[in-house]
């Protein structure tokens, strides 16, 4: 908790500085490296200071944590979710005081969503938003494939290039974000032909999969 408040006062002298939201993380990941919180994190405190919060420590809050699935807390849920879809359940009952059997709870019965390539999308698609996938999968031999909303399966790199970024990245420190973008830089461009060749044969596939299957989201690749 220190390690994050201290953060919070580092992001509201950002914002003093004149500092936008990107800067503003990108120098509390210099900073502060491991323990950095995430980009989310920072974006909502960047927001809040910048429209005038003075406070930097949480309101205070009584009690234990609620598990109580009211309208209240439904659309508590979702504000949080809508700023980002990757983020976990247990983040999120930490954020709202809320219990994790509780907001499992109303990520999947009462807004209906289940996690695909690591994203929280709606779990029952609507026929309109099934149209669109299949649609959108069917222009693949256009030179730019529009990507159709809550499709992570269907963009190469929510399922080809993310992942790899991510496992290079892990556990690793660099002394500037220049470093980090001279090593991202080299190993994109180290990545095989053979292997993005390979990437785009398992998107036909996903992409033929999802217009046999009429727009629904499959496990099974």
């Amino acid at each position: 908790m220190e390690r994050s408040l201290e953060q919070r006062y580092a992001i509201k002298f950002c914002v003093r500085l004149g500092k936008n939201a990107t800067e503003t993380f990108q120098m509390l990941q210099e900073a502060f490296k491991d323990d950095c919180i995430s980009r989310s994190q920072s974006g909502r405190w960047h927001k809040a200071f910048k429209e005038g919060r003075e406070e930097v420590p949480d309101e205070p809050r009584s009690g234990r944590p609620t598990t109580a699935r009211t309208d209240e807390n439904v659309n508590r849920v979702c504000e949080v979710l809508r700023s980002d879809r990757r983020l976990s359940i247990q983040y999120i009952a930490d954020t709202l005081n809320m219990s994790t059997f509780a907001v499992h709870g109303i990520v999947t019965e009462n807004l209906q969503m289940r996690k695909v390539c690591a994203k929280l999308v709606p779990e029952v698609l609507t026929e309109d938003q099934k149209e669109l996938r299949v649609s959108r999968c069917q222009e693949f031999n256009t030179p730019v494939v529009p990507q159709p909303l809550y499709s992570p399966d269907l963009a190469p790199c929510d399922f080809f290039l993310f992942p790899r970024l991510k496992r290079e990245l892990k556990g690793k420190h660099w002394e500037s974000v220049e470093n980090i973008q001279k090593h991202v830089t080299t190993f994109l461009r180290d990545i095989l032909v053979e292997e993005f060749q390979r990437a785009f044969q398992a998107w036909q596939t996903r992409l033929r999969k999802c217009i046999d299957s009429g727009g629904e989201y499959f496990k099974e690749f």
